[in-house]
């Protein structure tokens, strides 16, 4: 019996002691609870204060920004007004001055034109032919036939050429033969019945570099002039002299010939006699025998008109 009593006071201590753990760590649990909480509040406290604080900020750099928006939005407005000024101003001074400038300008093209009008009227008493030989002498063949030869000129890219009519009078056979010697087939394509002019065209598929003829108002007694052809068989040689005469008549024709002192000797025939402006002013045709200095050329207006109605 007191056994027993003594195994129910043992159990009734252990359970004293599970209760009073019980109720120590119920103890503990709330404690943490509560600092838990306390925690959370501060911590909550901190971020509610630093969100503030990050509003205030935002706040004040947003005014700040729509301050200085506003003033540089004034200063440009200012700025932009004086720019305008600037430009009005810069407009009216620039508007004078060119109208300054095209008075000057008008006047300048008066004697400009002025000047030009003298220079037309003088003679051409010296110039050189150096560079102007180079380039012509491409557009010069030699016309080779079964009877002789002469000389002729290309005054067509497509490779027509303007001799003399007596150059191929009468032969078989005629082709030309270009500065590079390069030889070509031609057919004969007219020739004029009331003055000693041929046009032949060569016949081979490509474009030929070619001279102009010069307005018979640009020739002047006086002017210096090139003659560029084959005399005595001397291939694309060039002499110089100056025009003597023009509208000179010397024969039976009525064709009025330019005189000239260039030498003209057998070859020359159906060559040009080129100006300054590296244009025909005319194809050489004979000279007076036993004469020096005294050669005629086929104007250019006549030459050209042999000239346009053979390309039609």
């Amino acid at each position: 019996m007191d056994q027993k009593k003594q195994f129910n006071a043992i159990i009734i201590s252990l359970v004293a002691i599970v209760v009073l753990l019980l109720a120590s760590n119920i103890f503990v649990y709330i404690r943490v609870e509560k600092d838990i909480a306390a925690s959370q509040k501060l911590l909550q406290s901190g971020i509610n204060q630093e969100k503030n604080a990050r509003e205030e900020q935002l706040s004040l750099l947003e005014n700040k920004t729509i301050s200085n928006f506003n003033a540089l939005q004034e200063l440009f407005g200012s700025e932009t007004t004086k720019l305008k000024l600037d430009l009005n101003k810069v407009k009216t001074q620039t508007e004078t001055g060119l109208k300054d400038i095209t008075q000057k300008v008008g006047g300048l093209e008066e004697k400009s034109q002025e000047l030009e009008s003298k220079i037309s009227n003088l003679d051409v008493t010296s110039s050189d032919f150096s560079s102007i030989a180079a380039e012509v002498i491409k557009s010069v063949v030699s016309v080779k036939t079964d009877k002789g030869q002469g000389s002729g000129v290309i005054f067509d890219r497509e490779g027509y050429v303007m001799t003399n009519k007596h150059v191929i009078e009468d032969a078989s056979s005629v082709y030309v033969v270009d500065y590079d010697y390069n030889k070509y087939p031609v057919s004969i394509v007219g020739t004029a019945s009331n003055v000693d002019l041929a046009v032949l065209k060569i016949e081979y598929n490509k474009t030929f570099d070619y001279l102009d003829f010069a307005d018979s108002s640009d020739i002047r007694v006086g002017q210096r002039v090139i003659a560029v052809g084959n005399p005595l068989g001397l291939s694309f040689s060039v002499t110089e002299g100056i025009i003597s005469s023009v509208n000179r008549v010397v024969d039976s024709t009525g064709i009025g010939y330019i005189q000239t002192d260039v030498p003209i000797n057998a070859g020359n025939s159906g060559g040009p006699l080129i100006n300054s402006n590296s244009k025909i002013v005319g194809i050489n045709t004979f000279k007076l025998l036993d004469t020096e200095g005294l050669g005629f050329a086929i104007p250019a207006d006549a030459a050209e008109s042999i000239a346009e109605q053979a390309v039609k």
